[in-house]
């Protein structure tokens, strides 16, 4: 359709009178008057017509708000098309509402069926989109509850083109002030779409909704649904994004770094209910963290410049459902892989006092392990003392008995973190040293560290052993090391 299509040739007139007269007597209007308004639709005069879709339209819309609505028509559809490209603009409107309410209505009853939309239905939602300007607030927000309830169920495929994705976006872009409805369910639209078709996240005109969303927090602060909306689609966005190889990965974060979004992100961090906010408080989190990931220490270091870390410890030491601890572990974790500067701050706040309690208490598994990685990264530490005191609360201890629990990164990481260790004690005086190996000798290391030999099959953690063993034993012989028997061992 094109958009002359506005343009009407007829002379057709119907007159703001005979509309209010329609709108009084419409109060009266009930579920039996439907045959007469359908009736009316094959009539020839205009003003028959007129009422005709005028009274179907109000049917349809108070039926449509039902939670069971019936099937009020199941004529032929055609009708309305016919109406719709042949006269003037009311009568347009209302043919609009109607085949828009209409399929709404027989999605919500067959949906368990999957009845499809029609071509042409699909082809006047995207027309009333496309020419949103001229259409009424009512008829976009009855357009984008359809296409939502589409969206939400079997039709993304056939209705996530480039050109409702275009629309969509352009709507949000130029509507969200104008009315809160068509914000909240424009975003919804767009978080599927982006879901359902990645490559629509990956180009650069996503780049012009960054600081629209950020208008949108501002202005519908007290608005729940658009709030957690608008943060759904930030994280989506960073989450697609995020692979060192996307073109815009860093124009997106340093838009968000730029309007100041990270910041908000972890102003509010804190601040959010865990029962009426949760999902709110997920998808800051997670947006945070895909931020803390990326490689460039500069990330990181905005999320410490922005008090990062007091919010982290408060979050940590808050008793939050699993998910959200997991991707609280999961940001101090990639600090704690940075810069020694970043470690240092991270020291200086004693997160390694929350690390060694999450490890040692009955955490889940994957919140353990986040905190085990940050935990292993602390043993690269630049610094004698802060060493010395992650050996004196038991980090060799916590490191050698989980030798015989881990495997793969884990266990690398692990063996990394011991080799660190005693490559740094010995390098000092002898005295400070035998704090180090004393604990060492209250384990059976030697023979903990030839069994995951033996079995090794990764040659990354073959390498590893392989390092500790000749640093801190000596043995550089390792296939004869294999071959002898335990008690041998001890006279290394």
């Amino acid at each position: 359709m094109q958009e002359d299509e506005f343009k009407f040739k007829t002379d057709i007139i119907i007159s703001d009178e005979y509309c209010k007269s329609l709108e009084s007597e419409s109060k009266s209007y009930n579920i039996n008057d439907v045959p007469i308004f359908i009736s009316c639709l094959s009539e020839s005069d205009p003003l028959k017509k007129y009422k005709g879709l005028f009274g179907l339209r109000t049917l349809l819309l108070k039926e449509f708000l039902n939670e069971n609505p019936k099937q009020l028509y199941n004529g032929d559809i055609n009708i309305l098309f016919n109406i719709f490209e042949n006269y003037p603009e009311k009568f347009k409107i209302h043919c609009l509402k109607c085949i828009i309410l209409i399929e709404s209505i027989n999605f919500k009853i067959e949906k368990q069926i999957k009845n499809e939309p029609s071509e042409k239905t699909i082809q006047i939602m995207l027309y009333i989109l496309e020419f949103h300007e001229k259409m009424k607030l009512e008829l976009l927000i009855l357009d984008l509850e359809y296409i939502n309830l589409l969206n939400k169920e079997y039709y993304i495929d056939k209705l996530a083109s480039e050109k409702l994705y275009n629309n969509i976006k352009n709507l949000l872009l130029n509507k969200f002030s104008i009315d809160e409805k068509i914000c909240q369910i424009s975003l919804m639209i767009l978080i599927t779409l982006i879901k359902a078709k990645k490559e629509f996240a990956k180009n650069d005109k996503i780049l012009e909704i960054i600081p629209c969303l950020n208008d949108i927090m501002d202005k519908y602060q007290s608005n729940s649904k658009i709030k957690t909306s608008v943060l759904n689609l930030l994280y989506e966005l960073t989450e697609i994004n995020i692979a060192s190889d996307n073109p815009i990965r860093e124009k997106l974060i340093n838009k968000i770094i730029e309007l100041k979004i990270l910041q908000k992100l972890i102003d509010d961090s804190d601040k959010l209910d865990i029962v009426e906010e949760k999902m709110q408080l997920q998808y800051s989190i997670r947006t945070i963290g895909n931020i803390a990931s990326m490689p460039e220490e500069e990330y990181t270091d905005k999320i410490i410049e922005y008090n990062g870390l007091d919010k982290l410890k408060i979050l940590m030491q808050k008793k939050y459902p699993f998910e959200i601890r997991k991707e609280i572990s999961w940001i101090i974790s990639n600090i704690a892989a940075g810069t020694n500067q970043q470690l240092t701050k991270l020291y200086e706040k004693d997160f390694q006092s929350i690390l060694f309690d999450v490890i040692t208490n009955g955490e889940e598994n994957k919140i353990k392990e986040n905190c085990l990685w940050a935990l292993y990264n602390y043993c690269n530490i630049n610094n004698m003392e802060y060493l010395d005191n992650l050996v004196e609360k038991g980090i060799i201890d916590i490191i050698i008995k989980r030798l015989k629990i881990d495997s793969g990164d884990v266990l690398c990481c692990s063996l990394e973190a011991l080799n660190n260790i005693l490559s740094e004690g010995k390098k000092r005086d002898p005295a400070s040293f035998n704090i180090i190996e004393s604990k060492i000798n209250e384990y059976d290391l030697l023979n903990d560290l030839k069994g995951l030999l033996k079995n090794c099959e990764e040659e990354m953690l073959q390498k590893k052993i392989e390092t500790i063993l000749d640093n801190y034993y000596g043995i550089q012989d390792f296939d004869k090391f294999l071959d002898l028997k335990d008690e041998e061992n001890e006279k290394i």
